[in-house]
């Protein structure tokens, strides 16, 4: 009896995203037979849910590696990877980073613990219109495009995230070990652009102190 698992290999999808629609157009018969297989994939460990709808086979029968900015990009479609993923993705942080962080516009913070990391998506009040400012796609691997906020960006967040009132240059270069020269690398331009995005008080405080401070 031909599998799930083999239905998908043979469709060329192994590397594929899945979603509930996906598995339906794979399997004949009824709804309940169609359910019963999904779930036999699923306990055989061919078959992985991410998240309710969404599926990935086992890395066994993948023939390339998973971009975890992209899976984190359809767990939750209106997001964009920030926070320590972004500054890894930069190099202003040495540290690698094992857990994906993006921001949502909508929605609850989420956690998803999956066997291909962990995602954490926080929800980021802004200004109408202003979610995606300061965020670029990225398509490192074709046909797998996520969302990225520039570095600017992904640091208003860490700022906002983590309540950080401004203590100067020294606490980000000593928490964080940031370089002084990534942060002299912002464009001026820069923070006119960023300041568009946020409500917060304290993010729009930090973001005059540091371009003050850039400027000396």
């Amino acid at each position: 009896m031909t599998t799930l698992k083999d239905k998908i290999i043979e469709a060329n999808f192994a590397d594929y995203i899945l979603t509930d629609v996906d598995l339906n157009n794979f399997l004949d018969g009824t709804a309940a037979a169609r359910y019963g297989m999904v779930n036999k994939a699923l306990k055989k460990g061919e078959l992985i849910k991410i998240r309710r709808g969404l599926y990935l086979l086992s890395n066994k029968y993948r023939h390339k590696k998973l971009s975890k900015f992209f899976l984190a990009s359809r767990i939750a479609s209106h997001s964009y990877i920030s926070l320590e993923s972004a500054f890894s993705y930069y190099g202003w942080i040495p540290e690698g980073v094992t857990i994906v962080t993006s921001m949502l516009g909508r929605g609850r913070t989420k956690k998803f613990i999956t066997p291909f990391g962990e995602f954490v998506f926080y929800q980021l009040p802004v200004n109408e219109y202003e979610f995606l400012t300061g965020i670029t796609r990225v398509e490192e691997i074709k046909n797998e495009p996520f969302f990225l906020a520039s570095p600017l960006r992904a640091l208003a967040d860490y700022v906002y995230m983590k309540k950080i009132d401004w203590k100067g240059l020294d606490y980000f270069m000593g928490s964080l070990r940031i370089d002084l020269e990534k942060f002299m690398k912002i464009e001026s331009n820069d923070f006119l652009e960023i300041k568009k995005v946020y409500r917060s008080k304290r993010v729009l405080h930090f973001l005059d102190n540091l371009k003050a401070e850039l400027k000396k």
